[in-house]
């Protein structure tokens, strides 16, 4: 963990942090060690993958430079979300028709495995399987949401519908948005204890699970790695880097091939009954159709939760989250006078087609990046994906998701300068379309 990664932890901790039930089980690791499996990043992939991985008998050890959800997978909104953004007609002309079909079956399931692993690991997470909301600011956005309902329906798809702006505006307690879409195999939960109850999972299962262990060099060592962190020597025969947006360089083709931003997120206090019951009575999960998106959800404890895009280097004090709150009252201006009790960011890692991707760019060595603002349901299944891939031998060719390395991006700063660029323009557009 960077100096600067722990200041922001100190300055801006999250409610996820305050509010987590399940507790933090691992523990730095002590000394040299060999597995059969090294994991890195104690994410929503990396540890699913050691879940999968341990069922088959492999012995996997996942360390982590900071703790078990430290990065994007304890700082997120907590929506889960199925499906890739594509329909499958879309992915179909991308990808090929077999690839293309399996990629949307793949997607349809990924919400599933969330609520699969809650379920048998008894994961206090405050999970509430309400639905998602998409709904549009204008015209033109409502169009974008009736095609991508119909197409979603065509597709098989169950559970989406479209709502009239009276009826949505009874569900989100605002008149801000023209209509919109419900999905209700969408859920939200606390994605920091859903990251710990994973760790435990895990660990239950034989799992080393090992915080404030940051990998700094991963070496080929024979005919396997070598692992080197501050702690000790981690020695296996394979490794899956799972650190998507906080991958620091430690793989050189994630790092090539993806565009890190930060998002900001701040939730209000529990609220006053009378305010509280007028905003997401049914407490579903909310993103809207803009291309710089809003996204909010109410806790199960009467706080609004409210987030967008954020600083391209990550906030460095309150003022850097006004834009957010201003988005807030906007959509809620009977929020205006609430106090915000927290403010926090974390990072998103873009791939420039918008899909994560699986790769092996050494043989042994797999990563599983780029999931694009829908980690919580995408990660947990590509991680158990890949460990099932690992277990049996098989090449990455063989999987129902993107293969290979993402398209390649312009090298900094040129990529941070086009990040920029493209969020003034999407905001612009925004505007009118």
């Amino acid at each position: 963990m960077t100096d600067y990664a722990r200041d922001c932890q100190t300055r801006f901790p999250s409610l996820w942090s305050a509010t987590a039930t399940e507790a933090d089980l691992s523990e730095p690791l002590a000394g040299d060690t060999r597995c059969d499996v090294a994991v890195v990043g104690a994410g929503y992939t990396g540890l699913s993958a050691a879940i999968e991985l341990q069922r088959h008998g492999i012995r996997t050890v996942v360390l982590e430079g900071g703790f078990p959800g430290w990065g994007g997978s304890g700082r997120n909104s907590g929506a889960v979300i199925r499906g890739f953004k594509n329909s499958r007609s879309q992915l179909v002309k991308e990808f090929g028709t077999d690839h293309g079909r399996a990629m949307s079956d793949f997607g349809a399931s990924v919400s599933g495995k969330v609520f699969g692993l809650i379920d048998e690991f008894g994961i206090s997470c405050d999970l509430v399987r309400s639905g998602w909301l998409l709904p549009a600011h204008n015209a033109p956005g409502l169009k974008r949401v009736e095609s991508r309902v119909k197409m979603w329906s065509d597709d098989g798809f169950p559970g989406l519908s479209m709502l009239p702006r009276e009826d949505l505006a009874a569900m989100l307690g605002t008149n801000a948005y023209l209509g919109g879409m419900i999905d209700r195999e969408g859920a939200s939960l606390n994605p920091l204890s859903y990251a710990r109850g994973l760790a435990r999972a895990a660990i239950s299962l034989g799992a080393k699970v090992h915080r404030e262990s940051p990998v700094t060099r991963i070496v080929r060592e024979g005919s396997g790695w070598a692992l080197h962190t501050p702690r000790g020597k981690v020695i296996a025969d394979k490794v899956l880097v799972a650190t998507n947006a906080y991958s620091d360089g430690i793989e050189t083709t994630t790092k090539a091939t993806v565009a890190t931003v930060h998002t900001n997120i701040v939730a209000t206090r529990p609220l006053p009954a009378e305010i509280a019951d007028s905003i997401l009575p049914d407490l579903q999960a909310v993103s809207d159709i803009r291309r710089i998106l809003l996204y909010w959800h109410k806790d199960p404890h009467g706080r609004v939760l409210f987030g967008t895009r954020g600083t391209l280097g990550g906030p460095q004090n309150d003022g850097d989250f006004a834009h957010v709150e201003r988005a807030l009252h906007m959509i809620y201006p009977q929020l205006k006078g609430q106090p915000i009790e927290f403010r926090w960011s974390g990072k998103v890692a873009l791939t420039k087609d918008f899909v994560p991707h699986v790769n092996e760019p050494q043989a042994g060595l797999w990563t599983a990046y780029g999931y694009c603002g829908r980690g919580v349901a995408m990660a947990t299944s590509y991680g158990q994906l890949v460990a099932r891939a690992m277990a049996a031998g098989k090449s990455f060719h063989d999987l129902p998701v993107p293969r290979g390395p993402a398209p390649a991006l312009p090298p900094e700063p040129l990529r941070g300068m086009g990040v920029m660029g493209v969020t003034h323009l999407y905001r612009l557009l925004d505007m009118v379309n």
